[in-house]
């Protein structure tokens, strides 16, 4: 094949058992946030370049796929969601608050692929806006691990808790005024080791105070071993406050971890990452408290979310064997046998206005091949209409696991079809 018609590089395509797979996933994180309250929205995938380059900090806007468009427009393809929701919660004239949304919209970000790591990619995000509370920083948290523990995933993973505003404060005491770019070092801490992030905070911030500043940034673990270590006891109050309602809640696995920063600029509170406890990845899921993300916009909206890709959600179930298979759910394969292709289709077609989920050979073959299209397709039940069938006001129904076949009446037959347990739940199964 021409190389020019290839795939791009960092881009997936979805054959239909690995879309099946990839629905039942994004419907239970549907499910699990309805529980919660959440409702869903969608936005644009092609935005103003301004509204990132504004926002989103350096980093996400040298990742853009972003272009001029035939007005001269400088726009680009969504690298996130929270600006676009920022905007969209900022517009609503008189809601009442707060307001619990999310969504799953499909993200481009133009970077190296890697592991874990795609130019598309689809990514879940959830945000309460409208509360400043520290329930609402906790009902986040709390939701998130919900999610994870509903896929199959609990115990597996361990969060992390940090404060924006706790950091720079104390960053602030210290006589540092440039604390975006510290925030910047820090967050690449992971990536390239404590003993580079120590040099490279060095060269802007002396070597003192970068022994300093690793010694505020390296305090992790529980909330009682971290308490009495930081003098700032109003915001260390709050940060207690958020750890007994985990504790209260009986929270999943999670940790007080100061080096946490998350890179956004937009932080201006708590802020979270979760990693699997193996630490093998990079984070499944982050996200904090943004209380002036909606200024741009001519609003005053306190607001807090966390955001998920499908890559290294995909990576671990895939790990912890909880990715699953692809299900299919056909309710019902019509066999057609003879010269009744039109009696045939009206049952296929009375069947799918019931609610059942039905299918037909288009070729009509041999009554073999229609059975062995029934069994690929995945059917729970054939129904065989020929010509004994409609002579006597019946159809034949076989049970595809057992085998066995039974002669139904076509008086009342979708009501005797419902004894059955059909249909199936096609979206959530």
């Amino acid at each position: 094949m021409d190389s020019s018609l290839s795939k791009l590089k960092g881009f997936r395509e979805f054959y239909p058992e690995e879309m099946e797979s990839r629905r039942l996933v994004f419907n239970k994180m549907r499910d699990t946030s309805i529980r919660f309250n959440f409702r869903e929205i969608d936005a644009p995938s092609v935005e103003n370049f301004e509204i990132f380059r504004k926002k989103s900090g350096d980093e996400i806007i040298n990742q853009t796929f972003s272009f001029l468009d035939k007005a001269g427009r400088h726009v680009t393809l969504i690298p996130e969601i929270t600006p676009v929701v920022a905007r969209m919660v900022s517009n609503v004239k008189n809601v009442p608050m707060p307001q619990k949304w999310f969504s799953i919209p499909k993200l481009w970000r133009y970077e190296e692929p890697q592991s874990g790591r795609l130019r598309e990619f689809y990514q879940y995000n959830a945000d309460i806006f409208g509360s400043s509370s520290v329930y609402s920083d906790s009902e986040i948290i709390i939701l998130s691990q919900s999610i994870l523990n509903d896929l199959g995933l609990r115990n597996k993973y361990t969060t992390r808790i940090s404060d924006r505003y706790l950091a720079e404060n104390i960053l602030k005491s210290e006589g540092i005024e440039n604390v975006d770019e510290i925030f910047k070092i820090i967050d690449k801490m992971e990536k390239v080791g404590r003993e580079k992030i120590k040099e490279m905070l060095s060269g802007i911030a002396g070597e003192d105070r970068a022994s300093r500043i690793m010694e505020i940034f390296s305090l992790s673990g529980k909330f009682d071993e971290i308490s009495g270590k930081i003098e700032y006891s109003e915001r260390m109050e709050y940060i207690g406050r958020l750890n007994d309602i985990l504790k209260d809640m009986d929270c999943g696995n999670y940790m007080f971890d100061f080096s946490i920063v998350r890179g956004l600029a937009y932080y201006t509170g708590i802020v979270f990452e979760t990693h699997d406890y193996k630490r093998e990845f990079r984070a499944v899921l982050g996200g904090g408290r943004y209380d002036r993300l909606t200024e741009m916009f001519g609003s005053h909206i306190p607001a807090v979310g966390f955001g998920m890709g499908d890559a290294v959600l995909e990576l671990l179930m895939r790990r912890e064997n909880v990715w699953p298979g692809p299900k299919r759910n056909l309710d019902f394969f019509v066999v057609i046998i003879g010269n009744y292709i039109t009696e045939g289709l009206r049952l296929v077609k009375m069947l799918r206005e019931n609610g059942f989920s039905a299918d037909y050979d288009p070729d009509f073959r041999s009554v073999q091949k229609q059975m062995k299209m029934a069994e690929r397709e995945g059917a729970r039940f054939s129904l065989i209409m020929g010509e004994e069938e409609l002579k006597n006001n019946t159809v034949t129904m076989k049970d595809m696991d057992s085998g066995v076949q039974n002669k139904i009446g076509m008086d009342d037959l979708i009501q005797k079809l419902r004894k059955y347990n059909l249909p199936k739940n096609h979206f959530h199964s």
